[in-house]
């Protein structure tokens, strides 16, 4: 590959994700019939990859970069995860010192979730509930929705305990 394609393959990773395929495409297309074999060779032993000081200039660069967007993906990630579980911590703690021992399943229930609009919810009902099922919230089983009623239509009365 010549310099100026590396230039545009370095050009094409500022592109949208969308538009960057495609561009990349665009630029292997003329490419001769025998840099394409060559890069099929190279593809299969990286050792073999002819790079020029531009060339791993770049490549270096695109790493770099591959780094620092990784690391920032699991920075970001590992906040959130460490802001769950404080959450999660807080919510335990509150149920316990109110007096409501959370069962193993209830535990593992507040443990699985990762969603910090919900552990809230969960924090401030676990401040005034009397029972953990209050707190957290009636169970419903995967895909159960309360239907709407139709409207004119009175609510069902309570079935009756004999």
């Amino acid at each position: 590959m010549t310099i100026g394609h590396m230039r545009a393959f370095e050009l094409t990773e500022r592109l949208p994700r969308a538009l960057r395929r495609a561009q990349q495409r665009a630029i292997l297309s003329v490419l001769s019939e025998r840099m394409l074999e060559l890069l099929r060779e190279a593809s299969m032993n990286p050792d073999k990859i002819p790079e020029t000081p531009a060339a791993r200039k770049l490549r270096l660069f695109l790493e770099a970069q591959g780094r620092k967007k990784g690391r920032a993906e699991g920075e970001a990630r590992g906040r959130a995860e460490g802001e769950a579980r404080g959450r999660q911590d807080a919510l335990l703690t509150l149920l316990r010192a109110r007096g409501l021992s959370p069962s193993q399943d209830d535990e593992a229930r507040i443990r699985a979730c990762a969603d910090a609009a919900k552990l809230d919810r969960w924090i401030a009902r676990a401040a005034t509930a009397t029972t953990i099922r209050e707190a957290l919230g009636a169970t419903r089983t995967a895909g159960a929705r309360a239907r709407p009623r139709a409207p004119g239509r009175p609510r069902p009365a309570p079935a009756s305990r004999s």
